[in-house]
């Protein structure tokens, strides 16, 4: 097994928030090598789906469970230049620091209340997050509340997640409410197509 599946084998299989926190610390000096080597989808896929709704610029964007900064250091080269980023694992956002893109970095975990205030960001992204073991549906909840009218919100669920985990019945339940309208989607997509340790992954774009 290589160290990316086993990697992986220890996030999957973490039974508590606490349990999590210590495997992503202990992993994030060698994340962004392993997750590489692994063919990581989700920074192309996530950059793509922000250029076409999002205007680079002083965007105000809030990168949720932003981990090493993979993805935030992605949306920097292309001009995103207000980057917040917010993660349950202080290793990781020691990584994350050392990239130079981020105005803020807290450490925060999604599924409870997070402490900015209505509206604060025009953008959010959400990538390798909402799978098995992570951030519950209710994280979205909070999610819409920060993010402004008319804002956008990025994010990716896994199958498991979606068919099993509650997301999909979540996902509905918010838009029956009207808080906000599906603008884009993808077809599911491999997230580490090179890792033996797989999870198949569908990217949403929604309008608040």
């Amino acid at each position: 097994m290589s160290d990316l599946d086993d990697w992986l084998g220890r996030v999957y299989e973490a039974r508590s928030t606490a349990e999590s926190q210590r495997i992503y610390d202990d992993w994030a000096e060698s994340y962004d090598a392993d997750v590489s080597s692994g063919g990581y989808n989700y920074a192309p896929l996530a950059a793509g789906l922000f250029g076409r709704h999002v205007a680079p610029g002083d965007t105000p964007v809030l990168d949720a469970g932003c981990g090493s900064g993979f993805i935030g250091a992605t949306l920097a080269c292309l001009g995103y230049a207000n980057l917040v980023g917010i993660d349950l694992s202080e290793g990781m956002l020691r990584v994350a620091a050392r990239k130079g893109v981020y105005r803020d970095l807290r450490q925060r975990t999604l599924g409870e209340p997070l402490d900015f205030d209505d509206g604060t960001f025009r953008a959010i992204v959400c990538t390798g997050v909402f799978t098995p073991g992570h951030a519950p549906p209710g994280a979205l909840d909070e999610l819409i509340r920060v993010t402004a009218s008319a804002g956008v919100l990025v994010f990716c669920c896994t199958e498991a997640a979606l068919s099993e985990g509650g997301f999909k019945a979540k996902i509905d339940a918010l838009t029956d409410a009207g808080l906000w309208t599906l603008i884009d989607t993808t077809r599911p997509v491999t997230a580490l197509p090179r890792a033996t340790v797989r999870h198949d992954a569908t990217f949403f774009v929604y309008r608040r």
